[in-house]
């Protein structure tokens, strides 16, 4: 019988290298794909490439608001992979202030990276992927697509950008069988947000705010990457996922 969740070989670009990331491709490439690690930060892709089950692996700096950079990135996976299967992009920041006091500046790189920058990766990945007849990209949005935290005028406002963005490329894109989906995980403690998850006041805010009653851990999101980037994922386009034990509920 054939395994609807193999994807031995298939050849994936993972945009950013930290905490999310990196533990996706992890399991990506536990389960035998080859990946191609994509990030501004040098140490790290370098760092994740190598501690990479497998073999095969590259590594390639991406600034992701820089259209050249995502060219040159979704050339070097093409190059790796022999083809483009896949893109995960986990790439984003997080800027949390009031909104009479959030700097304009972190309201802007906030859209910039989060949502300007996902348009430009996703865009030069999916003409690869009409070319060679489709593929799979996904991004990782967050509950804050949808819910109202706050202090979150910046992250959220993105992130609901990149949920519309991941339907509209979805749309477009469909008949050239380029499913384009996202996951909208709750609160996962990682590099990124562990310097908000020390004040007890934050943390105490967000694990009220989710019915099961923890945080998402990064393993949380290993089924969901795997369902939409696999065959059992074929006929999903245009939809964000919410993996997070409730919030969205409430």
């Amino acid at each position: 019988m054939t395994d609807i969740f193999d994807i031995e070989g298939r050849s994936i670009l993972v945009a950013g290298a930290g905490g999310i990331g990196a533990g996706i491709a992890g399991e990506l490439a536990r389960r035998g794909a080859k990946l191609t690690i994509a990030d501004v930060d040098e140490a790290a892709i370098d760092r994740v490439r190598d501690e990479l089950p497998g073999d095969g692996h590259s590594a390639c700096t991406l600034n992701i608001t820089d259209e050249d950079s995502c060219a040159s990135t979704v050339a070097q996976a093409v190059a790796n992979g022999g083809r483009l299967d896949g893109v995960l992009n986990a790439v984003g920041i997080l800027r949390i202030a009031s909104a009479l006091e959030l700097p304009i500046k972190d309201f802007t790189a906030s859209m910039n990276i989060n949502v300007t920058g996902a348009l430009l990766i996703a865009r030069q990945a999916g003409k690869v992927m009409i070319d060679q007849g489709g593929g799979r990209i996904v991004t990782l949005a967050s509950v804050s697509s949808t819910v109202a935290n706050p202090n979150y005028a910046a992250y959220a406002s993105s992130k609901a950008a990149l949920t519309q963005l991941t339907r509209v490329l979805a749309v477009e894109w469909a008949k050239h069988q380029v499913a384009v989906n996202a996951i909208g995980p709750a609160v996962v403690p990682t590099p990124m947000s562990n310097p908000f998850m020390t004040d007890p006041e934050y943390r105490a805010y967000q694990m009220s705010h989710i019915p099961m009653g923890r945080m998402a851990t990064v393993e949380d999101l290993f089924g969901t990457a795997l369902l939409l980037l696999s065959p059992a994922g074929a006929f999903i386009t245009g939809q964000t996922i919410y993996v997070d034990g409730g919030r969205t509920l409430v």
